[in-house]
């Protein structure tokens, strides 16, 4: 997946009653101001939010976003969240393997943390969220978020103290539009 793959034909032209963007005009603006985070990345620490539906393009996005960082010799770590809690809870445990895993996560370069709210949340993974928001947030590393959760709801299923971080010092790029996904099986089976 890269930048040159996000197709905005995907999304609709048409301007809702009340809005002044068509879901294409405001995923056109998004996938610039990723664009732009990808190319500018290293100059000044920056995260962003990106939240909406499933189907919507935060994983294609995301991963273009980490392709370019990538080839520009930083450090990525791209993993869903699930599976990084799961590491935090195996170093826990005093797993060798899982320490290097969590030192990873905490220090590269950007953290793309992908599906935020798919996992069992628990009180561990609240702590876990706030130790790696708090820690990259403090050694000024670039960090991004996707979720299907809308910030009130992250704020609501985690904590004020997370939310507050969130919502503070990420940039929140809301997707919009109809799930690609169930629009391309349509296509491909002639709907």
């Amino acid at each position: 997946q890269s930048f040159d793959t996000f197709d905005t034909d995907w999304y609709s032209d048409q301007r809702a009653p009340g809005k002044t963007k068509s879901a294409r005009e405001h995923m056109e603006w998004v996938y610039d101001t990723c664009v732009e985070y990808a190319h500018n990345f290293g100059k000044k620490p920056s995260n962003l939010l990106l939240f909406g539906r499933p189907g919507l393009g935060k994983t294609h996005l995301s991963a273009a976003i980490a392709r370019e960082v990538s080839g520009k010799g930083f450090s990525v770590v791209y993993d869903t969240a699930g599976h990084i809690f799961e590491r935090f809870e195996a170093q826990k445990f005093g797993r060798d393997e899982a320490e290097r895993d969590v030192e990873r996560v905490l220090n590269c370069d950007l953290l793309i943390l992908d599906d935020l709210g798919s996992e069992m949340t628990t009180s561990f993974v609240q702590s876990a969220l706030y130790q790696i928001v708090n820690t990259r947030q403090m050694e000024r590393r670039s960090t991004i978020i996707s979720t299907n959760l809308t910030p009130g709801e992250l704020a609501r299923r985690y904590t004020p103290q997370i939310a507050s971080r969130i919502e503070g010092e990420y940039t929140l790029l809301p997707f919009a539009g109809e799930d690609i996904r169930k629009l391309k099986k349509e296509r491909a089976r002639g709907n």
